[in-house]
């Protein structure tokens, strides 16, 4: 705005434009779209016949004279950045297309804006709307093929990734936004109304920040269309608004967004303004027109008054307005009348305002026809320029022009300058009536940027280095065009607005032009950060690196390194009367004699270390924080002073009390050679001290004045070329001998403290200790002592990837690390400082050094790194260069989905009698043997006797204090011991061959007394663990089929009247997956209730028992109830359940969560407090920080992202009005949940429900699981049940709901004692309905989506329980009939449960997935290597059909190129089905390439080979 022009007076309701996006036909963002409009340019393309024919038009249609033969291209709408949003080549090809760009203008818009969502502290909404999605009606659903056989969860689960109301609550999920996510649809007024949504919102504080925009995609744009007198579209292929031959216009497509902010929170945050929205306005015609889709002229006029008013503004100060203009018959008569009815009512001039349409230009954009508008008008406020409006010749006859404020802007021109700021109104009307006005005002005056100060970083990342180079290539071009830019603005905007990726580079520059030369130049290095930020390592100088104005730049910028500096100098001032300042900051002109003061080591030694100490503070204030140090010589007490061995004022006391006692030293001199340690022992024999190897061949001498001479003297004589040093005093060396005892008693009377950050030591190289630390005469030795710093670096390379900085005057220390022979180690080796005689680059190389850090992966608070005083505006950058691949099903491609039967989510578990085993089932040729595990009594006696009376050779192992054999076929050992279980099954093989048949029956209780838990889980799980690692380790889990019987009791509920033990339990969940990993092993539970010993009863069960052994494999549970058999099944619960007995949840409730923090604790935290107002009680194991803290620890991006992301929801929960008490207790410690519920108490009252959803996080494989991790898995699902509910047995509970998991039913590789301590709550649920009226559900939940361990997990759409489901279905259980055990699957359960070779069977079945043209490989760490060999070849192909990319090598690890486990089974039924080939996942898991895929199926052929040569030989010997 001209500073002529007066602003009008503020209403305090004005919203600033501070970003915007968009990709238009023919401009790829709002820059090229601006100068397609400023040109004129209309983006309308004329087919050929033959183009339409290509297209598949008939010959009918194109010799049709009202077949228009034109459209509106948009370049690109099949491609798409998926990889840097997450999706997998499938998930993106699947995803509505319209989806996909609005979600990359999304991210564009907000990068335009300079702000990086994650670290902006306020609440961001997302507004918006799509058109019809073309994509699903014409490509997917044709392909999908809806029929009868498929159900409405398949529909869902496409609809998932289609769905317009999903388009904003997308781009909220990827993008991390926390403010509402509203999609909105009004037809062609959509995206025009959601910017007037999202204002309102503004306003209201519902956010602080919200996109607001449209998005609509004609994928029809190939071909013409046939004109319709009267309809909306033109009968040539042009829009020709408000002129004579206006008849309709065409369809285009396109994306905008534009980002806004209370225009006083853009001021104050420097944000670039484009443009302010004055006020805006939205109604509907309602019924006063002739039909639907008609306008209305009364219903126009009265939203631009309203809007006009709302603004403040008079309408004769508006001098364009972006019309609607469709250029229709009725369309534009009806507009330009409303114009004129609304503009008369506060003005009669005539023909004073430009009007136009953008529909001239790119034709109608549907949904995001009014965001298009509005950008236009924005960048012609931004421009000063009026836009031409296309195709206009004469007036339409219909609009009365000369009587109206109006005027059709034909030409581009000049927007002059009036007397108040530019304003225009944009006009958006929708079919069905909804008519949305803006009145928008060019931006305020702006203060003119101050030229950049100084040098500046520039940092560049992106997700891979092709995205990285395009972007440093974009950026350089941007520069170069616009040098009116401050280079500290540019510098502000990537350092804070912009999202730091992998791959990065950075730029250190003091002037535009440079800056874009380094940035274009292929020499400015790039690199990729690790996934862990790097450790950065301090070094501190000694001696001889202090010099006059050291640091002096960074004492006028830095507040925090001026601070820290005036305390050193007022401390030393006040101990010692050194004036620091003075002594390093001379006046003009005294450098020589202030260097001549520091010189003498009684002022150099406190001078730099102060000014060491005071540039590591800076440093630590920028965010970069030591992981450890070393110091040289004086440059150790640095360290240890930062590390809290000493306070500050003490340090500088011994500093400052060193450097005296050592001025009082006779006088000596040091000299460097350039040889290693062990070539100067002839010189340490003649007086010399070896005072310090900086490096492999560099070391220094150090003693008298006469010892020095000589050995330089004899140096030189042997062609070495000492260097002697500028110092006085020989330190490290006899000299100082005097001195020692003195400093060492001052060090004594001063406190000293244990370490707090790790160092190293002079004297060794090596970390220093506490002890060596804190000792007085160690401090002693390191004067006296050799510096040993190149053992020091050795240390530090020791350990790959850390970041060394020097931190000081000088780059002494840098040069020594970079000329160490492990120096590569290094990320990187950095200086803080130039070189002494170079003090005017300081600047520059402080800044390298940032640049540097943040390159290689360290976090950097770049505003705590800016110059103080320096305010810094955000300004556009080019933003993100996506890396876009094409990603399309053409119609009947699509590969089709699973098939359900049923969208229930709910089941139940129930018995149901089975009939008894046929003989048939029994029969089989034995080769081996039957290992009974048992004890001496009645039941184990009968077994073996019926296993023996069947012909199988029996072996008995009982329970004893130490493996023997105690009888020929008879053993005994210990239940729990791996040792034992491996010595039995050598045994039993070499006596009586290979073990077929295993009954475990050491978890039978009988009449015995109840045991301990500690023995219920020794007798049973341990055992079985222990059995299974045995097998393991002597191969007979991988030899044939072996069948495991566990038989047991008091674990299944059958009857009703059984005893229970529900530690018992956990077998099952071991039972379970240990089938699953050794696919060899058929396992199963067979829970008995044993009648009286030497019974009738007890002899048949022994036959049931032993007939077990025979069982098919998907019977993995059975029970017996006397002679009945029973089988475990899960019955779907009605969709509508019946109504319970009470409510349980009530409205203001207390509710204990344990687990709270975790993700799933969190999200019924949410649903608890919007639903019902409840009182939160989050109940974890780590302490939280103070309720202070949580705002700044959020906003700091240093802090660990799980702690920031936590404290974000707690804040977002109290935002929302939770009354939210956070608890730190650990669930298996009793004094501390009676802590807790005092707490509660105190703040909230009893409490009325519990949700324990604590987790133990550890998984593995049964080989791996050791008796240890099993008990720290069953602690806090076991133990701490226990210990939770007896700490709640007086408060009045509603219910308490155990969050067990799915897994105990189906299983899962490497989850077997998850599964079993989940199988332990389900048992304990059910249970409890013997002993307690309390309501205790356990719910075996289906795995979450966005939330837990899932939360950074991009799972397939349609997996996993989204939040809103998992809640209801948690309200559904909690106010549902009493049934002690729930399962929650997404998907039918019953195929769930089986096992993997049926599942392989299954797959087996399934038709083949349609090969497809594939995607390029990713980037991984692992080099591609090509398949070789037509098996491997084959393979390949398998998985780039299954990944969708193309190549696969042979080393690429299946999960990091996308795979899961699902996934890996399909791939393996494929392989099964090529090559005829048992191929277990567990075996796959292990190695999941193709070339260790490739080994299995070779070593499976020839297997398989061999076994049929065998079989053969076997025949031919047989025959007669």
């Amino acid at each position: 705005m001209s500073p002529s022009c007066a602003p009008s007076e503020p209403s305090g309701i004005e919203i600033a434009i501070v970003g915007m996006a968009g990709r238009f036909p023919g401009a790829d963002d709002v820059d090229a779209f601006w100068r397609n409009i400023r040109d004129g340019v209309a983006s309308v393309s004329h087919f050929t016949d033959e183009q339409l024919r290509a297209q598949g038009v008939p010959q009918s249609l194109l010799d049709d004279p009202d077949y228009v033969k034109a459209g509106v291209m948009f370049e690109g709408f099949d491609k798409f950045d998926a990889g840097f949003f997450g999706y997998s080549p499938r998930e993106a090809e699947t995803l509505d297309p319209q989806q996909r760009i609005f979600l990359e203008c999304a991210w564009a818009s907000l990068e335009h804006a300079g702000c990086d969502a994650a670290r902006w502290p306020g609440k961001v909404g997302v507004y918006a709307g799509e058109g019809t999605n073309v994509y699903l009606i014409r490509n997917l659903l044709p392909s999908f093929g809806l029929g009868a056989a498929s159900g409405i969860a398949d529909l869902l689960g496409l609809m998932s990734g289609n769905s317009g109301g999903s388009l904003c609550t997308r781009v909220s999920y990827k993008l991390d936004l926390r403010g509402p996510a509203v999609t909105v649809q009004t037809a062609c007024s959509t995206s025009l109304t959601a910017v007037h949504t999202a204002c309102q919102a503004l306003l209201s504080h519902d956010c602080d920040m919200a996109l607001a925009g449209g998005v609509w995609l004609n994928l029809l744009q190939e071909g013409g269309y046939r004109y319709q007198d009267g309809a909306i579209l033109s009968p040539d292929g042009h829009c020709r608004a408000f002129d004579a031959k206006a008849a309709g216009t065409i369809i285009g497509s396109g994306a905008g967004i534009v980002v806004l902010k209370r225009l006083d929170d853009a001021l104050r945050d420097g944000d670039t303004i484009h443009a302010v929205i004055k006020g805006s306005a939205a109604n509907n015609d309602g019924a006063a027109k002739v039909g639907f889709t008609a306008p209305s002229v009364d219903g126009q006029a009265e939203v631009i008054r309203a809007a006009q008013l709302i603004a403040g503004v008079p309408a004769d100060t508006i001098g364009y307005i972006e019309a609607h203009g469709t250029a229709t018959t009725l369309g534009d008569p009806i507009e330009l009348a409303a114009l004129t009815q609304a503009f008369c009512a506060d003005t009669a001039r005539r023909g004073f305002c430009a009007v136009g349409s953008v529909k001239t230009n790119i034709g109608h954009l549907d949904a995001a026809a009014g965001v298009a508008g509005l950008i236009k008008t924005v960048m012609a406020l931004k421009h000063r320029m009026l836009p031409p409006s296309l195709h206009y010749e004469s007036p339409n006859p219909q609009i009365d022009f000369a009587s109206s404020p109006f005027y059709v802007n034909a030409q581009l021109r000049p927007w002059p300058e009036g007397r108040a700021p530019r304003r225009a109104g944009v006009s958006s009307f929708g079919i069905g009536g909804t008519n949305v006005h803006v009145v928008l005002e060019e931006a305020p005056a702006v203060p003119a940027a101050k030229p950049a100060s100084g040098w500046q970083v520039l940092p560049v990342s992106a997700k891979d280095e092709a995205a990285l180079a395009q972007g440093r290539s974009q950026l350089a071009v941007h520069l170069q065009a616009r040098p009116e830019l401050a280079l500290g603005d540019v510098a502000h905007t990537l350092q804070s607005g912009r999202r730091p990726f992998a791959w990065r580079s950075a730029v250190v520059a003091d002037r535009l032009a440079l800056a874009s030369e380094m940035l274009a130049s292929p020499m400015t290095p790039s690199s990729r950060a690790p996934a862990a930020v790097p450790e950065v390592v301090f070094l501190f100088p000694g001696g001889g690196a202090q010099h006059a104005r050291m640091g002096e730049a960074l004492y006028r910028d830095s507040a925090v390194f001026r601070e820290e500096l005036d305390r050193c100098a007022a401390l030393l001032k006040a101990g010692t009367g050194i004036d620091l300042l003075a002594l390093v900051f001379p006046a003009d002109g005294d450098e020589a004699a202030a260097n001549e003061r520091l010189f003498r080591i009684e002022y150099a030694q406190p001078a730099l270390f102060a000014v060491e100490y005071a540039m590591a503070r800076w440093w630590m204030s920028c965010g970069v924080q030591p992981a450890l140090m070393l110091g040289h010589s004086l440059g150790e007490y640095v360290a240890a002073c930062l590390s809290g061995v000493f306070s500050l004022e003490d340090a500088l006391r011994i500093v400052a009390a060193r450097g005296r006692l050592m001025q009082t030293l006779p006088a000596g001199a040091m000299t460097a050679v350039s040889l290693p340690e062990s070539a100067l022992a002839e010189f340490l024999r003649d007086g010399c001290d070896l005072a310090a190897v900086n490096g492999e061949q560099f070391c220094v001498l150090a003693g008298p004045v006469d010892a020095i001479e000589r050995a330089e003297e004899t140096l030189r004589a042997r062609q070495q070329l000492p260097r002697r040093l500028h110092v006085a005093i020989a330190s490290h060396s006899s000299l100082v001998d005097p001195i020692v005892a003195e400093l060492e008693q001052l060090i004594a009377s001063l406190p000293r403290h244990a370490p707090r950050i790790p160092f190293l030591s002079n004297a060794t190289g090596k970390p220093i200790t506490e002890a060596q630390a804190t000792s007085p005469a160690y401090w002693g030795r390191h004067l006296r002592g050799t510096v040993r710093f190149a053992d020091g670096l050795r240390e530090i390379f020791a350990a790959p990837g850390r970041v060394v900085l020097e931190v000081g005057p000088g780059e002494t220390l840098a040069g020594l690390a970079r000329q160490h022979p492990q120096s590569r180690e290094a990320a990187g080796i950095w200086a803080s400082q130039a070189h002494p005689q170079q003090t005017a680059r300081n600047v520059q190389q402080l800044a390298i050094a940032v640049a540097g850090l943040w390159t290689a992966g360290v976090d950097i608070d770049w505003a705590a790194c800016r110059a103080e005083g320096a305010s810094r505006r955000r300004v556009p950058l080019p933003t993100y260069a996506f890396q876009r691949k094409r990603f399309w099903i053409e119609a009947g491609e699509a590969a089709q989905p699973a098939r359900s039967t049923s969208s229930n989510l709910f089941y139940a578990p129930l018995w149901e009698r089975s009939a008894p085993l046929s003989p048939a089932e029994k029969q089989g040729e034995r080769t081996g043997c039957t290992l009974v595990l048992g004890d001496a009594n009645s039941f184990t006696d009968r077994l073996a006797r019926t296993l023996r009376e069947r012909g199988e050779e029996v072996v008995l192992a009982l329970r004893g204090p130490r493996f023997a054999r105690t009888a020929p076929g008879q053993y005994a050992l210990r239940a729990a011991e791996r040792s034992d279980h491996e010595a039995l099954l050598r045994e039993v093989e070499a006596e009586a061959g290979p073990v077929l048949h295993l009954h475990h029956l050491w978890s039978l209780d009988g009449d015995r007394p109840a045991a301990s838990h500690a023995q219920v889980f020794e007798a049973g799980y341990f055992s079985l663990l222990a059995l299974a690692h045995a097998l393991d380790a002597v191969g007979a889990a991988g030899r044939g089929t072996l069948a495991l019987t566990v038989v047991t009791d008091r674990v299944e509920d059958v009857a009703g009247t059984e005893p229970l033990a529900p530690e018992k339990a956990t077998l099952l969940g071991l039972a379970k997956i240990l089938g699953q990993e050794y696919p060899s092993i058929g396992c199963r539970v067979v829970d008995v209730v044993l009648p009286a010993p030497e019974s009738a009863a007890e002899a048949e069960l022994a036959h049931r028992v032993a007939d077990e052994a025979w069982a098919a494999p998907d019977e993995s549970l059975v029970a017996y109830r006397g002679p009945h058999r029973w089988r475990k099944r899960y019955a779907p619960l009605p969709d509508v359940p019946a109504p319970a007995a009470r409510q349980r949840l009530r409205e203001g409730g207390v509710y204990l969560i344990t687990g709270g923090m975790g993700g799933v604790g969190l999200a019924m935290a949410r649903y608890l407090s919007r639903t019902w107002r409840a009182k939160l009680v989050l109940l974890g194991r780590t302490p939280l920080p103070g309720r202070s803290d949580w705002e700044r620890l959020v906003a700091d991006a240093g802090q660990p992202v799980v702690l920031r992301r936590k404290l974000q929801q707690l804040i977002d929960l109290e935002a929302d009005g939770a009354e939210v008490l956070p608890v730190a207790a650990d669930v298996n410690d009793a004094a501390q949940l009676r802590a807790a519920l005092a707490a509660v108490h105190a703040r909230f009252g009893a409490v009325h429900g519990v949700v324990h959803a604590v987790v133990h996080p550890d998984r593995g494989m049964i080989a791996q699981r050791t008796p240890a991790l099993v008990e720290a898995a069953f602690a806090p699902k076991i133990a701490g049940t226990l210990a939770l509910l007896d700490a709640l047995r007086t408060e009045p509970l509603d219910f308490v709901l155990f969050c067990s998991s799915i897994s105990v039913l189906i299983g899962g590789l490497g989850r077997s004692d998850y599964a079993a301590a989940n199988a332990y709550l389900d048992a304990l649920a059910t249970a409890s309905r013997r002993s307690s009226p309390l309501p205790l559900f356990s719910v075996n939940w289906d795995a979450w989506r966005d939330v837990g361990v899932a939360l950074d997990m991009d799972l397939p759409e349609g997996v996993g329980l989204d939040e809103r489901t998992g809640v209801l279905a948690f309200e559904r259980i909690a106010n549902g009939p009493d049934l002690p055990q729930t399962i929650v699957s997404v998907s039918p359960l019953a195929p769930r449960l089986r096992p993997l070779d049926d599942l392989f069977d299954s797959l087996d079945d399934a038709p083949a997935a349609e090969v497809r043209t594939g995607h390029s490989r990713p980037v991984l760490q692992t080099p591609y290597a090509a398949p070789e060999g037509e098996l491997e070849e084959a393979l390949a192909g398998f998985w780039s059909d299954a990944l969708g990319i193309v190549p696969v090598g042979v080393h690429d690890n299946l999960f990091e190129l996308g795979g899961d486990s699902l996934l890996a089974i399909r791939l393996l039924a494929r392989v099964r089905k090529a090559y005829g080939v048992e191929l277990h996942p567990a075996a796959f898991f292990k190695a999941p390439t193709i070339a260790e895929l490739a080994t299995l199926v070779e070593l499976r052929l020839i297997e398989d080979i061999e076994r049929e040569a065998e079989t053969a030989e076997t025949a031919e010997d047989s025959a007669p």
